[in-house]
């Protein structure tokens, strides 16, 4: 995070990271993001509720999402969180709650949509090509306690910088139009960013991934070029959860058991796809065979499937190794929508290690059991 952080604030100082629950929400982890001063960037009542439990301050959290409760919002824009409204149905709701609390000042931005070159156009946020944008502003704006701080902005299907260097300066031509001369106080630019990968992982994209830096001069330069350094610039906020969790964590399981299938080897291991890309994404992540104490082992090009009855339960497609039953194999840059992605299917997940500076061991998450899964079920 940190080296995020300062490749952006070389440009535009005025820089934050939220951190987005919806990537990874492991406690340790966002105690970690927190002490360095992020945002806890939430989209749901239950991520709002883990932001609170785990003492982020809610001045500090970002409220996201398309569907979020009369309840919610209410009790996030009294506390003086930053609530991003969605859509024009949310806006009345907003006005409703502060219709009702007229001695509190309500705290929110706009999520904004707008179309992107060979993208499909996001169903999420505020038409901003339209009217809907210049009327959801106007209708916040009226009633005199709520304040639109900024605008929010996060489109998913394009990780290049080019990309981000397009929707960042479209992003300050629509505040320059709701704002007029008064900067806002932020810009969001939502997430979307790739994280730090090998080589190997890197040569598996058709055009490679940008770096931190070069993000950082697609996003921040236009920031500067319009806003400068001065006390009025706007603060620019940046979401990445795949760009700042991808590699975070390591996936750790053993061979069960190897078979030849129509002339292809197969590792069968006690881990699943969805352990190690949820998303069921087609990359296949770096791997490294851990043997146990044995002579020899086959070596050749192994498809690794996991321990689920799905057919595309494949971890890796084809990795070229000496592996054996009882070999160990890691699994790297699984940080990102592994921990919150695992479903309660045929297993429970496993327990969660962290390995400090000084390669200190605590847990982080304890294995779940049958008991964690049936807690909600009322059994006789």
């Amino acid at each position: 995070m940190r080296d995020l952080a300062m490749a952006f604030r070389a440009i535009h100082p005025r820089t934050s990271i939220g951190h987005s629950y919806k990537t990874n929400y492991i406690p340790a982890l966002c105690e970690l993001t927190y002490a360095e001063g992020a945002y806890a960037e939430v989209v749901s009542g239950m991520e709002y509720d883990l932001a609170l439990r785990l003492k982020a301050a809610p001045q500090r959290i970002l409220l996201n999402g398309p569907v979020k409760s009369a309840q919610l919002l209410e009790r996030a824009l009294l506390a003086g969180s930053l609530v991003n409204v969605d859509s024009l149905q949310e806006v009345e709701v907003v006005r409703t709650i502060a219709q009702r609390y007229a001695d509190h000042t309500l705290r929110v931005g706009l999520r904004v949509n707008f179309a992107l070159d060979g993208l499909k156009r996001s169903r999420f946020g505020i038409d901003a090509e339209g009217e809907e944008l210049t009327t959801a502003y106007s209708r916040l704006t009226e009633g005199g306690n709520i304040a639109v701080e900024g605008l929010h902005g996060h489109f998913g299907g394009d990780r290049s910088a080019a990309s981000y260097r397009d929707r960042t300066t479209r992003m300050v031509a629509l505040a320059d139009r709701l704002f007029g001369t008064t900067p806002p106080k932020f810009i969001d630019v939502g997430g979307g960013l790739a994280g730090r990968m090998p080589d190997a992982l890197r040569a598996q994209f058709k055009k490679p991934p940008p770096t931190y830096a070069e993000y950082a001069a697609a996003i921040a330069t236009p920031m500067h070029e319009r806003y400068g350094t001065g006390p009025d610039a706007p603060e620019l906020i940046v979401e990445p959860g795949m760009g700042l969790f991808s590699d975070v964590l390591e996936f750790i399981c053993r061979v069960a058991a190897t078979k030849t299938i129509g002339g292809s080897r197969h590792a069968i291991v006690t881990g699943s796809i969805y352990n190690v890309k949820p998303t069921l994404n087609a990359f296949d992540l770096p791997m490294e065979v851990v043997p146990t104490e044995r002579t020899t082992a086959p070596s050749a090009t192994w498809v690794v499937s996991g321990y689920t009855c799905m057919e595309i339960d494949i971890l890796h497609s084809g990795v070229h190794a000496d592996l054996a039953v009882g070999d160990h194999v890691v699994f790297a840059n699984t940080g990102a929508y592994t921990v919150v992605l695992k479903p309660p299917f045929i297993d429970t997940a496993p327990a969660i290690l962290a390995v400090d500076t000084d390669g200190a061991i605590s847990i982080a998450r304890r294995a779940e059991t049958l008991d964690d899964l049936m807690t909600t079920y009322p059994i006789a």
